[in-house]
């Protein structure tokens, strides 16, 4: 048995959670922690494929959105995830399945009903949610200053995502402001962690 564990952040375009991951990453590597982190989507084939979608530089179907996402994430945990953590490295994973749940749910297709499929899949749930929570405008203008135009930022549709994260954030998460100070919500973290 490895002491390992499934670390996640979450949160809209512009909440800050790959720069604040990033940063609880190296804090931790400089305290000698054993741990990683990658991103879903992955660089692997099909995350590649998901990217060009939300550069919006290919179309898929909502059909072949969902597929795609929970064909890399079987990669990431493959390739990524269960190795390390089977050799004692903890995993923080920028993005995972609440991610799909917010982004690709719809009034036909429940978030919910999104987390089921990658539970009924058998991809594990994290041992820690760490959920970035942001006012959709103050993350559009965060989005706005780094002049990416991907597929979902637009204000009406981080509402909408931010919505459905409310409904399958888990209890246990740890919520954070997501316009507090990086260096609080660093420490915030940290402490999470290594409890």
């Amino acid at each position: 048995m490895s002491n390992g564990k499934l670390i996640v952040f979450e949160g809209i375009d512009g909440s800050g959670k790959s720069t604040l991951s990033t940063m609880v990453l190296n804090a931790l590597v400089e305290r000698n922690f054993p741990i990683v982190k990658f991103n879903e989507p992955t660089n692997f084939e099909k995350g590649m494929k998901i990217r060009q979608f939300l550069r919006k530089e290919i179309h898929l179907s909502r059909e072949q959105q969902i597929e795609l996402f929970l064909e890399d994430r079987k990669d990431s945990l493959e390739k990524n995830v269960y190795p390390n953590i089977k050799a004692g490295n903890s995993v923080i994973l920028d993005r995972y399945f609440y991610s799909m749940a917010a982004y690709q749910s719809d009034e036909l297709l429940e978030p919910e009903k999104i987390i089921e499929m990658n539970i009924s899949r058998g991809y594990p749930i994290p041992d820690i949610v760490i959920y970035l929570d942001i006012n959709p405008e103050i993350s559009l203008a965060r989005t706005r200053r780094r002049n990416i135009n991907e597929h979902f930022e637009n204000l009406d549709t981080l509402k909408k995502v931010r919505q459905s994260y409310e409904k399958v954030i888990p209890k246990t998460a740890l919520r954070l402001d997501a316009t507090l100070p990086q260096l609080k919500l660093k420490e915030l973290c940290i402490t999470q962690i290594i409890r």
